[in-house]
């Protein structure tokens, strides 16, 4: 995907929010030194760092950045969050320093990056060694279906996905092979919450001027509950220190 149809594909897709803190997340959290530095790469508009705030899991000392390749994403992290933001792409951030990282946090990511082993080099780069890791990926197990298709013609739970890992195994040989040690991990059912397509229906037909604010209203969470799971996909969770390298 080129900068322009990424940049296009910021401006029309919605990221939703929900005030569900994964809680391996909380974890790494609650394990990392104080004044720490924390880096979510590939923030988006900023939901998941808002959901730290809004329960309380970062400390009012913390560093907290937001890296994005896309200007209007990291635009919009900054003003829903209050924290700075960084545009750059995943596998080269010049903005963040050799081992400047206490907590660096890759949430459905690495299943987007051109290059997943360059990706995780540069998680590695920023994170100090003893640092630590959170990352989540898509496991498509055998038989997993979903309605969505890639340019290729695959079968994939989103269009923008350049591969589906086949099993935990095999995410975790990659963070292995890159300088990190897996410490806890976490094998979700993926789920389908139906308010998403309406919200994507009603926003197509009448955009929706600041969308992502209707996620941030408490009675989106009750509604958020009505959902079908995935059949065979899975969401992996997982918790990794930085090694020497």
């Amino acid at each position: 995907m080129s900068q322009s149809d990424f940049e296009e594909y910021s401006q029309k897709s919605i990221h939703f929010f929900s005030r569900h803190v994964p809680p391996l997340l909380v974890k790494a959290l609650s394990l990392i030194q104080s004044n720490p530095t924390v880096v979510d790469v590939g923030c988006g508009d900023g939901h998941l760092v808002w959901s730290l705030s809004e329960n309380s899991h970062i400390a009012v000392n913390s560093r907290v950045i937001g890296v994005d390749m896309s200007p209007i994403r990291v635009r919009r992290f900054s003003e829903l969050t209050g924290y700075p933001g960084i545009v750059a792409e995943g596998h080269h951030i010049p903005g963040l320093a050799d081992e400047s990282v206490d907590l660096t946090i890759s949430t459905m990511v690495l299943e987007h990056v051109p290059d997943e082993l360059e990706y995780l080099a540069e998680l590695a780069r920023i994170t100090r060694r003893g640092g630590w890791l959170y990352l989540s990926t898509v496991i498509r197990k055998s038989g997993a279906w979903y309605f969505r298709k890639a340019p290729d013609g695959r079968r994939v739970l989103d269009s923008t996905h350049l591969r589906e890992y086949p099993s935990v195994d095999s995410v975790v040989k990659l963070l292995e092979a890159s300088g990190f040690t897996v410490n806890d991990q976490c094998l979700t059912r993926l789920i389908f919450p139906i308010a998403h397509p309406v919200v994507r229906l009603l926003h197509a037909w009448r955009p929706i001027k600041e969308v992502q604010r209707i996620f941030l209203n408490p009675a989106y969470a009750w509604i958020e509950k009505l959902a079908l799971p995935i059949p065979r996909y899975r969401s992996i969770e997982l918790l990794a220190t930085r090694r020497d390298i």
